[in-house]
C-alpha cells in the first residue's frame, strides 16, 4: 500500500492565513478614550463618558478571530490541514455568536443615547476580568461575555428627591430595556446558533445599580442607599415591563459608595449620579462581578490631594484575648454616654480633623473600564480620617421576582460574624457581629458596638453605650480599614487590620469638654 504523502505547504499556508488574520485585528488600536483603549496617563484624566461610537463590531470581530484560531489549532493538530480549515470555520461561528449580540446591543444603546442626548458608556466583561475560566473550552478568557453599561442621569430621569421616573425618561429607559429582552437578543443571534447557545444568550442575568450624589440625596431627605435602591428597582421594573423576565433581573442601591469621579467636584456631582446596567451569563458570574468590584478611596477625599500619613500599624506582639462582657439588649444608653465616658479613653488633644489613613498599595483593580483601573494603579490608598467622612451604605443585591438577596460568596479574613475588642485607656470597646464581604459596594451589616466605662474584668458589668452603628470598609492590597461611626462616647473609630492578622491598630476619636481627642487602642480578634 502506497503511503499517503503529507502536504506541508497547504498546512503552512492555512496556518499563515489564520495568524495573519489574528495579527491584523489585534494591531488595530482602540480609539482614544474608549475603555481600555487609551494610554494610562490619558485614562487617568478622561471621563468614561468620553467613549466614541461603538458601532464598529470590535467585540464580534475579535471573537471571530480568537474563535477561529482556537478551532484551527485544535482541528489542525488532530486532523491535519483539512481539520484546521474545518476547525477555523466552526471556531469563527462560536466566536461570532459570543460577540455578535453584544456588539449589536452596544451599537443600539449608542443610537438611543444620541437620540435622547444621553451620556452613556459601555465596557466589555470578560471571563479574565471576572477571574474565572471560560465555560466554553473554545472561548478565550479575553472574549466578551457581557457588558457593563453606565448611563449618566442628566437631571430629568426622576422627580427630584424621589424614585418616580418621569415620562420622558420612561420613553428612553424602555428603549434601553428592550435591547435586553429575549426577543431582541434572538434577533441578533447568528442563524447557526444552537438551541443551547440561544437559551444561554436570552437568559443573561441583569443587574441594575442605582447611584446618587450628595446633592440628590440632600434633596430627598432619605439615605443615599435607600433612594438609590428605590430608583434601581424602578428601572428594573421598566426592564420587566419591556420583556425581560423578572427572575433574571437583580437590583441594588449603591448610594454614593461607588463613585467614578471625585465626589467633591462638579464632574463628580454629574457623573456619579447614574444608572448602571450589568449583564452576565449566569448567577455565578454575577456573584463574581459583585465580589471583584473595587473603589478608588481617594475619590471620597474632601480635597483632591490629601496629604499622606503614617499608616496605622498593629503591634507585633501576639494577640491578647480580653474577656468580652455578656452583651445587654442592643440599645443606646444615655445615662452617662455623653457625660464623661470619654475621659477613660486615654487619648491626647487633637488639632484638625484627624489623621488620614494610609492603606498602602491599591488593591488590584477589576474595573471593566480601563481608565478606572489605571487611575488607581500607581497611587496609594489614602483615606481621610473618619471625622471628615460619613457613612456610605449600600443595599444588598436583590432579585426583582422574589426579593431574595444574591447569595454571598467570600468574606474578608477576620470579618465573618467576628468580635473585636480593645482596651482604650480605662474603657473597654467591643465590636461584635462584624461582617465584611469581599468586593467594594457590597452590603455591610451594622455591627454592635459596646463601650464599658472603667472596665476591670467584670463580665457582668453593663455598658454605658450599646447600639448598632453604620460602618464603611476600604481595602488596600494587604490591609482592610473597618470604619465605625459610633456617635456616642466615641465619635468614630478607624481600625486597620493587616490581611490574615489577629490584631489591628486604630484611631478612636472622641470629644471631651468641648475639645477633640484621639486615642490609639489595639483591637484583637476574639476566637
Amino acid at each position: 500500500m502506497k503511503k499517503k504523502k503529507t502536504s506541508y505547504v497547504p498546512r503552512a499556508i492555512a496556518m499563515g492565513l489564520i495568524v495573519s488574520t489574528m495579527t491584523g485585528c489585534a494591531t488595530v488600536s482602540a480609539p482614544p478614550g474608549s475603555p481600555g483603549g487609551a494610554s494610562q496617563s490619558e485614562n487617568t484624566l478622561s471621563s468614561i463618558f468620553d467613549s466614541p461610537n461603538p458601532c464598529s463590531n470590535n467585540d464580534r470581530n475579535i471573537g471571530m478571530v480568537l474563535g477561529g484560531v482556537t478551532g484551527a489549532l485544535v482541528g489542525g493538530l488532530t486532523h491535519g490541514v483539512e481539520g484546521a480549515v474545518v476547525g477555523a470555520v466552526v471556531g469563527v461561528g462560536g466566536g461570532f455568536l459570543v460577540g455578535h449580540f453584544l456588539d449589536a446591543r452596544r451599537c443600539e444603546l449608542y443610537k438611543i443615547a444620541k437620540a435622547h442626548d444621553l451620556k452613556i458608556a459601555s465596557a466589555r466583561i470578560t471571563s479574565a476580568k471576572l477571574g474565572v475560566a471560560p465555560t466554553d473550552p473554545a472561548q478565550k478568557p479575553s472574549t466578551a461575555i457581557g457588558l457593563d453599561v453606565q448611563v449618566e442621569n442628566k437631571g430629568g430621569e426622576f422627580t427630584p428627591g424621589t424614585a418616580s421616573i418621569t415620562p420622558q425618561a420612561q420613553a428612553y429607559l424602555s428603549q434601553i430595556a428592550r435591547q435586553y429582552a429575549p426577543a431582541v437578543v434572538e434577533k441578533h443571534l447568528p442563524a447557526n446558533a444552537t438551541p443551547e447557545q440561544r437559551l444561554a444568550a436570552v437568559n443573561h442575568k441583569i443587574l441594575i445599580v442605582g447611584h446618587t450624589n450628595l446633592v440628590d440625596q440632600a434633596i430627598s431627605g432619605m439615605s443615599a442607599a435607600k433612594l438609590s435602591q428605590q430608583r434601581a428597582r424602578a428601572v428594573a421594573t421598566v426592564f420587566a415591563e419591556n420583556g425581560v423576565p423578572a427572575g433574571n433581573i437583580y437590583y441594588q442601591g449603591a448610594g454614593d459608595a461607588l463613585p467614578i469621579a471625585p465626589v467633591h467636584t462638579a464632574r463628580g456631582e454629574k457623573e456619579n449620579n447614574r444608572v448602571q446596567i450589568v449583564d452576565v451569563p449566569t448567577v455565578s458570574d454575577l456573584q463574581d462581578y459583585v465580589q471583584r468590584r473595587t473603589v478608588n478611596a481617594s475619590d471620597f477625599a474632601p480635597q483632591p490631594n490629601a496629604p499622606a500619613s503614617s499608616p496605622v500599624q498593629a503591634k507585633a506582639h501576639p494577640a491578647v484575648r480580653h474577656p468580652v462582657p455578656a452583651p445587654v439588649p442592643v440599645k443606646a444608653v444615655h445615662t452617662v454616654a455623653h457625660m464623661g465616658a470619654g475621659a477613660g479613653f486615654g487619648g491626647t488633644p487633637l488639632y484638625g480633623n484627624g489623621i488620614p489613613v494610609d492603606l498602602g498599595a491599591a488593591p488590584a483593580s477589576h474595573s471593566m473600564f480601563g481608565l478606572i483601573s489605571s487611575a488607581q494603579a500607581d497611587t496609594p490608598v489614602i483615606v481621610p480620617a473618619c471625622l471628615s467622612s460619613h457613612p456610605h451604605p449600600v443595599t444588598a443585591v436583590r432579585n426583582l421576582a422574589n426579593g431574595q438577596t444574591l447569595p454571598p460568596r467570600d468574606y474578608v479574613s477576620g470579618f465573618y460574624d467576628a468580635v473585636w475588642v480593645a482596651h482604650a485607656g480605662k474603657n473597654l470597646v467591643a465590636i461584635t457581629h462584624a461582617n465584611v464581604l469581599k468586593g467594594a459596594g457590597t452590603y455591610v451589616p451594622r455591627p454592635d458596638v459596646l463601650i464599658y466605662k472603667d472596665y476591670h474584668g467584670n463580665t457582668r458589668q453593663a455598658p454605658v453605650f450599646s447600639g448598632k452603628v453604620p460602618v464603611n470598609v476600604y481595602r488596600g492590597q494587604n490591609k482592610t480599614l473597618y470604619r465605625v461611626f459610633v456617635n456616642g462616647p466615641a465619635k468614630c473609630i478607624d481600625m486597620v487590620v493587616p490581611t490574615g492578622e489577629y490584631q489591628g491598630g486604630s484611631r478612636l476619636y472622641y470629644a471631651l469638654n468641648g475639645k477633640k481627642y484621639m486615642s490609639q487602642p489595639i483591637f484583637s480578634l476574639q476566637h
